[in-house]
């Protein structure tokens, strides 16, 4: 069984990958569009969810009762220039469309609304802030995370490894306006005496 450690996890605790991304079966119509992450070892049994990327608050979906992901929200990843969708969260996110996160911000809770067999993070990656019907622009969330890619891998946080802060944007240089002496002027003075 795989283990890995990351700063970056959607689950500030223990879980364990227990669905691929591209997997086909009875679950799925037609293949898995993410990566499901489970509670692991001691971890509760409905943890905090936290933004895996420094972004935006694409969107946030309400569960009604039809949608098969579930209570959804959807972050603008700034630095990758895609998309990443929770899926399946107990309650819907607390966040608003336009909110900044990172990865110390929590988006919601782990949860088993929709289409499900039981409580887990659906987490799928796009570059587009859809849903896309096709399957065609979803990505390898584990693999965007650096976890190995096999059911079954279980995944630790380290919150002691704070990613970097983005470097701040340099000011722009402000022009030094520079102002001539009227010496000709003073000239004109010092003769006239």
């Amino acid at each position: 069984m795989a283990e890995v450690t990351i700063n970056n996890s959607p689950i500030h605790g223990d879980s364990i990958i227990t669905a691929l991304y591209g997997e086909t079966g009875t679950h799925w119509a037609q293949m898995h569009t993410g990566s499901d992450f489970a509670p692991y070892g001691s971890t509760p049994a409905n943890p905090d969810l936290y933004s895996v990327c420094s972004g935006s608050v694409s969107s946030v979906i309400t569960y009604t009762g039809s949608q098969a992901l579930g209570n959804q929200i959807v972050i603008y990843d700034n630095t990758r220039n895609l998309y990443w969708r929770y899926c399946h969260m107990l309650n819907p996110s607390p966040l608003s469309v336009g909110d900044v996160v990172t990865t110390g911000t929590k988006v919601g809770n782990l949860g088993a609304t929709g289409n499900v067999t039981g409580p887990h993070l659906h987490l799928e990656l796009s570059d587009v802030p859809y849903w896309d019907t096709t399957r065609t622009r979803f990505q390898n969330p584990l693999i965007a995370l650096g976890i190995p890619n096999a059911r079954g891998t279980i995944v630790h946080f380290d919150g002691s490894v704070v990613p970097p802060e983005p470097e701040p944007e340099p000011e722009p240089e402000q022009e030094i306006k520079k102002h001539k002496f009227p010496w000709v002027l003073y000239a004109r003075k010092f003769r006239n005496r």
